[in-house]
């Protein structure tokens, strides 16, 4: 049995890799702001454990660190993200792209570093965080300036991060999940969250440690950075 840590699982493809992972018989620790009115991800049947995890909140993060301490951790995905409204060269809100820089980028190399001594004791540790091939430069438009620069910061910074991991054998990956149809992704989107999970987790399941520091899609191709 792998165990999973999803940070954002409430909704969305946080909540459909949790399902996904789950019916497969695995163990998942799944995080979210407030369980309580978290009613899908509480629904569902196997080895689940909920915990309330604010990403944004250090204290929270070392705490929650502390309760798992003894349970040893597969696979960790930073799942939680933010998309503002207002973010255009016009009307941008810069509390809102503060708050996406927080979600986004830092909060993935926190809780990473937080749980690196439960990732140490598995076989095969993972680290990968969602991020978007909107954050690529070579794919720079003008909109979305917020969410492009947080995600971009995102591969940087997890970039980084296994490079300095290589030490410690942790496999850290960015990974694409495509264009989605979720709250974020808009109705119009080109794929479900079914499909994208299931294609996320079978590019997790084949991740090994020579692939540290790749950025990918949900179909295991590289993407540009």
């Amino acid at each position: 049995m792998t165990t999973y840590l999803i940070t954002g699982a409430n909704r969305g493809i946080g909540l459909e890799m949790t399902r996904q992972a789950l019916e497969r018989g695995e163990h998942v620790i799944a995080t979210c702001r407030n369980p309580d009115d978290a009613a899908q991800l509480s629904s569902l049947a196997g080895s689940l454990e909920i915990h309330k995890l604010d990403v944004t909140d250090e204290a929270a993060t070392a705490a929650l660190a502390k309760t798992l301490e003894s349970q040893s951790l597969d696979v960790l995905i930073n799942n939680a993200g933010i998309m503002s409204d207002r973010q255009s060269v016009d009307d941008m809100d810069y509390a809102q792209w503060a708050s996406s820089f927080a979600i986004n980028a830092i909060a993935p190399w926190r809780i990473s570093v937080a749980f690196a001594k439960h990732l140490e004791s598995s076989a095969l540790p993972r680290v990968v965080t969602l991020t978007s091939q909107m954050g690529s430069l070579e794919r720079a438009a003008s909109d979305r300036v917020a969410y492009r620069s947080s995600k971009a910061a995102a591969n940087m910074a997890m970039r980084t991060l296994a490079l300095e991991w290589q030490s410690r054998g942790i496999t850290v990956c960015m990974l694409h999940p495509g264009w989605v149809r979720t709250d974020m992704g808009g109705g119009n989107a080109d794929l479900g969250a079914t499909e994208s999970a299931a294609g996320l987790l079978k590019v997790i399941d084949n991740l090994t440690f020579a692939d540290t520091g790749r950025f990918l899609d949900q179909k295991g191709q590289t993407m540009p950075w």
